[in-house]
């Protein structure tokens, strides 16, 4: 039998040099010759990983494992590949193996910990981060979970302590700073955030955690946006029912508010009509503020490079359909307009402003498969909205009864985009 150690080695080598595609093809050749060689198994489910092709490095590495149920590194190889299709009570599981077989490898210790901050078990990550320190102080991952998970426990002078011991260890690891980035952006220290993500960025220009932080620093300049951020950090370190219960209470803290002013009279109803309108001027800035905030950052020296086409687009159609409908709202106070045109003005504007939201969020390329309930409902109102313009523009009963039909389609549509942020 040819001795497949020489394909083995070259993948290997491959792998390191990050081309995963042509080790896979020295990996298949050696599986063709030797079908049990589980070593080589592992190798392809890690060229599957390099790939984003977890479903399949999953398959492989199970069956690495059925001939080795005593490698540690391939249970570690597993719960990475289910940790990345969102499978953390599996890839959990995995790792507990892993680190039964193998106490000794701190890298195990730091996935776990990564994945238990994921499901909000701060106390629990940290304690996992300290047991992989423990057998290695030096470890990066282990590092940089010590410090995530220390900066949501709120203990801040020990987070960036331990981030300082992890730059002194490695300051050229991409992960380290980006994980320094997320950590100052939480804290509201926005400008210096930029100035690790984009470090990160210079060592590994296509790692997605240090994109989208550099996006949401930059995009921070914007100073509502800052602030609906820090909300969001504070909101998605709550569980998940809190996430939920938070949101609700407030709106009917609000409504019972409003409810008793307006009984009491006199300040308290004044007191009551500003609260409801800082609170629907709260919503309505959640709703366009992500959008609005791409748009300056077509307009920022690194922002326009940062952002996707995609965004691009959000931001432009988003803008484009705001200022239509503001210019169609001015468009009324011209005298010479009676008040069928006025009146049809009003609903072209308030069409061409709602559609706004929509056009700020969809997907683009647009697809006809894969899409999510509110990546659809989006499109479908947008088709609608179009409708409704068209039969506004032409006059009749058609117009209102579309135009009706619209705004409770749009009313919906801000609820479907609520749920499915929740």
């Amino acid at each position: 039998m040819e001795d497949v150690t020489p394909h083995i080695q070259r993948a290997q080598l491959l792998i390191e040099q990050g081309r995963p595609k042509d080790a896979e093809k020295q990996l298949q050749y050696a599986l063709q010759v030797e079908p049990d060689n589980h070593y080589a198994m592992s190798l392809l489910g890690k060229c599957k990983i390099e790939q984003k092709q977890f479903s399949e490095a999953t398959d492989i590495i199970a069956n690495a494992i059925a001939e080795a149920p005593e490698e540690d590194y391939y249970f570690y190889l597993l719960a990475y590949a289910c940790y990345h299709q969102d499978d953390n009570q599996t890839a959990m599981m995995h790792l507990a193996q892993a680190c039964a077989l193998n106490p000794q490898a701190a890298a195990y210790f730091g996935l776990w910990s990564m994945i238990l901050i994921e499901q909000k078990q701060f106390d629990a990550a940290l304690q996992k981060a300290d047991e992989g320190l423990a057998v290695d102080p030096h470890e990066i991952t282990c590092l940089n979970a010590r410090s995530t998970a220390l900066n949501k426990l709120r203990r801040v002078d020990d987070a960036v302590s331990t981030m300082e011991n992890a730059l002194k260890q490695d300051p050229e690891n991409e992960f380290t700073h980006t994980t320094i980035g997320w950590n100052l952006l939480e804290k509201g220290n926005h400008r210096k955030a930029v100035d690790h993500f984009r470090e990160a960025l210079r060592l590994r220009p296509d790692l997605d955690s240090a994109r989208n932080g550099f996006k949401e620093a930059l995009k921070s300049k914007v100073a509502p946006y800052r602030w609906l951020l820090q909300y969001s950090f504070w909101i998605t370190n709550k569980s998940k029912n809190l996430r939920w219960i938070i949101p609700i209470a407030v709106f009917i803290g609000v409504r019972l508010f409003a409810g008793a002013s307006t009984m009491q009279g006199g300040n308290w109803k004044i007191a009551g009509v500003v609260l409801v309108v800082l609170y629907l001027a709260l919503v309505a800035t959640s709703w366009v503020i992500y959008p609005l905030a791409n748009f300056f950052l077509l307009f920022d020296k690194d922002g326009k490079y940062a952002l996707s086409a995609a965004e691009k687009w959000n931001a432009r159609l988003f803008m484009s359909a705001l200022l239509t409908g503001l210019v169609l709202m001015l468009m009324q106070l011209i005298p010479s307009f009676d008040d069928e045109t006025n009146a049809a003005l009003f609903i072209a504007a308030l069409v061409f402003m709602t559609l706004s939201i929509p056009l700020g969020h969809m997907s683009f390329p647009l697809q006809l498969k894969g899409n999510t309930l509110r990546q659809w409902y989006s499109q479908c109102l947008v088709v609608l909205g179009v409708l409704t313009l068209v039969t506004v523009a032409i006059g009749g009963e058609a117009a209102q009864v579309l135009s009706t039909i619209y705004f409770v389609a749009f009313a919906v549509f801000l609820w479907v985009h609520a749920l499915s942020d929740r």
